[in-house]
Parts: structure tokens; C-alpha cells; sequence
């Protein structure tokens, strides 16, 4: 049998208050529930703010370092074109220069 926090009478565990652990007839007489103080919602409510401000910076550290990707994507499509672009210029030079002259 458990006891009851308030008056230490021995109750079953299916007739205490489960936050209070209170009996029955405590919880009549005005036994009142657990509550959070003022000073845990302040310090539940700063670790919420931190967190999801640290995730914001993620998101947009993420965000910048995505952009930089992409434009060295674009800088390495522009190089890549631009070597083909020579490659088919030297091959026809190359052509040019090997065919027979009429």
C-alpha cells in the first residue's frame, strides 16, 4: 500500500492523485496538483528561444552555403562550355590544317 503525502494514511495506488499523491479525501479538502513555477516556464521558454534561434541560423548558414554551391556550379558550366568551345575550334583548325590542298 502507498501512503498518502498529505496525511500518511495508507491508500491503493488507483486512489491517490497521480501529481499530488494525495488520497481522496486530501484532494476534498483542497490538496491542489503539481504546478511550474514562474522561474521553470522562464527557463523552458529561454531553452525553446535558443533552440529554435540556433536552428533559424542553420537554416540560413545552410541557405548561404547552398548559394555558393550553386554559383560555383554555374562558374564550373560556364569554364566547361567555354574549353568545349575551344575543343571544336582546335579540332577544325586541326582538320583544316591536315586536309589535302586541291
Amino acid at each position: 500500500m502507498a501512503k498518502c503525502t498529505r496525511c500518511g494514511e495508507d491508500v491503493s495506488p488507483f486512489q491517490r492523485d497521480i501529481f499530488t499523491g494525495a488520497c481522496r479525501r486530501c484532494q476534498r479538502a483542497g490538496a491542489r496538483p503539481a504546478s511550474l513555477g514562474c522561474g521553470t516556464l522562464l527557463l523552458i521558454a529561454l531553452i525553446v528561444g535558443w533552440v529554435t534561434g540556433s536552428m533559424r541560423s542553420d537554416i540560413r548558414d545552410m541557405s548561404r552555403d547552398l548559394s555558393d554551391l550553386e554559383d560555383a556550379v554555374e562558374r564550373l558550366e560556364e569554364a566547361s562550355a567555354a574549353q568545349l568551345e575551344e575543343i571544336r575550334e582546335l579540332s577544325e583548325a586541326l582538320e583544316a590544317d591536315s586536309l589535302p590542298e586541291s
